[in-house]
């Protein structure tokens, strides 16, 4: 147990200036080219299972819990 509540996003921030608008579950969301769907999903509210990616490392799919559509 954290006493610190951080939320964990499952990819890094991209540093993309040029902006994209993607729709998941029928919302749209602008973010950063090169977010990926995990991390724009976690910035609107949508969780994705996830084991091994996290917003400290690059993604690298070992587990491929965290599939979408």
């Amino acid at each position: 147990m954290s006493l610190i509540h951080e939320i964990d996003f499952g990819t890094p921030r991209s540093k993309a200036e040029k902006m994209v608008t993607l729709t998941i579950d029928g919302q749209s969301i602008s973010v950063p080219e090169g977010t990926s769907i995990m991390r724009a999903a976690m910035e609107m509210g949508t969780q994705i299972p996830k084991l091994c990616a996290t917003d400290m490392v690059d993604a690298y799919g070992s587990c491929r819990l965290c599939l979408v559509e």
